[in-house]
């Protein structure tokens, strides 16, 4: 699936295929759901969220996308070299 990344993430759009599990299953040390944010294009992109994390265990299926902030070096290179990068 594609990785589209941008100057302060990467995003995993939902209509690739992403999942939020999916997205966390990428990460390397902290495997937290609550890594994983859902992002919209609308007002709903206002989700109750500090430290870029959010930890309300739901799936957010209906988001844009999918964003993992704040946090160095967070995914497996091997799990993402199995996807395409869509450079910034």
């Amino acid at each position: 699936m594609r990785i589209v990344e941008t100057s302060l993430c990467l995003r995993f759009y939902t209509s690739d295929g992403w999942t939020r599990e999916a997205v966390r299953e990428l990460l390397s040390d902290d495997k937290r759901l609550a890594r994983v944010m859902p992002r919209y294009f609308d007002d709903r992109d206002k989700i109750g969220w500090a430290g870029f994390v959010l930890d309300d265990g739901a799936t957010h299926s209906e988001c844009e996308y999918f964003a993992v902030y704040g946090v160095c070096q967070p995914f497996s290179c091997s799990a993402l070299a199995e996807h395409e990068l869509i450079p910034f």
